[in-house]
């Protein structure tokens, strides 16, 4: 009997498909992983934005979510309203939309995309969301007027903030309790602006002076935190305090490779996913001790 998904697009998705099952997949496209993220109204379902399309991996089968091809560079699922999710990037070459793409939305779980705004004018490689006030949203644009933009309003209206010294810029990640605490994963070490992106300074500590490429607080603990940094002795990084301190878990992926997007579980801060700037997709469910590969290089591995 077939289970319909309540949520992530749900049942309004579903009769959008006109009943149909999405088509397996076995493969990332690209193959590359531009975006991560686990579903916050159904934690066993996590979404892949890659370079042709969107996946979804939900209890043990990967799915291609969606007609269009795009080649999500930034993308995010919104914390509150299920099934709405943002994207940025280039069409592919059947999408009849404007390149780069500026900023779209979905309301029905990724089966279709509208645009938002800068369709044209920004390409962002990094985007974030405030998880306790959804309508601020940053993005940092590779193409044209480079530089960080800020949004006060979900995504309608942004303001340029300018390059601000980021180098080499791999993430941006918003205090899960602060919408104005922002971080900035650089090629120099993580950097926190305390205003919302109008000014940045370099933290203490272990992800200081090193490449720093990927980090997550969890949305309900804040405490717990996770980051990579591309620097041997250090990798895969654990916090139980806010990110204060930080002890390392083992995994240096070495001078080729590198952890690219961490999401975690809204209801267990030891239950994580990690992909790698290769196309490797981990899972683990103890903190990051020990991880179990569900995509080498782009393969999608029988569950």
């Amino acid at each position: 009997m077939l289970t319909v998904p309540l949520a992530a697009g749900g049942w309004l998705a579903y009769q959008a498909m006109g009943g149909r099952v999405p088509a397996e997949v076995r493969e990332i496209p690209g193959p590359h992983i531009h975006g991560l993220a686990v579903d916050p109204f159904e934690p066993e379902a996590v979404w892949v934005g890659a370079h042709g399309g969107l996946l979804r991996l939900r209890k043990g089968r990967w799915e291609r979510v969606g007609a269009h091809t795009y080649d999500l560079m930034g993308f995010l699922v919104h914390p509150r309203q299920p099934g709405v999710l943002l994207t940025s990037g280039h069409p592919g070459p059947r999408d009849r939309r404007p390149n780069p793409l500026g900023v779209e939305v979905s309301r029905d779980g990724g089966l279709t995309w509208q645009p938002l705004a800068l369709a044209g004018e920004a390409d962002f490689h990094a985007m974030a969301q405030s998880p306790s006030d959804p309508n601020v949203l940053y993005g940092w644009n590779v193409t044209g007027r480079t530089g960080l933009y800020r949004s006060l309003d979900g995504g309608r209206r942004w303001t340029y903030l300018g390059e601000q010294g980021l180098d080499r810029l791999f993430f941006l990640t918003v205090h899960p309790r602060d919408p104005r605490l922002v971080y900035a994963g650089t090629i120099q070490g993580l950097l926190v602006s305390p205003n919302g992106g109008e000014s940045w300074q370099p933290t203490a500590g272990p992800l200081a002076r090193v490449p720093v490429t990927a980090l997550a607080f969890h949305p309900g603990d804040p405490q717990w935190a996770y980051a990579y940094a591309a620097a041997s002795g250090l990798g895969l990084l654990r916090s139980s305090d806010g990110g204060r301190t930080w002890s390392s878990l083992g995994l240096f992926l070495g001078e080729q490779d590198a952890v690219g997007h961490l999401a975690l579980d809204p209801s267990d801060p030891k239950v994580l996913y990690l992909s790698t700037f290769s196309a490797d997709l981990y899972r683990s469910v103890d903190g990051g001790k020990t991880l179990r590969t569900l995509v080498s290089r782009g393969r999608v591995l029988a569950p």
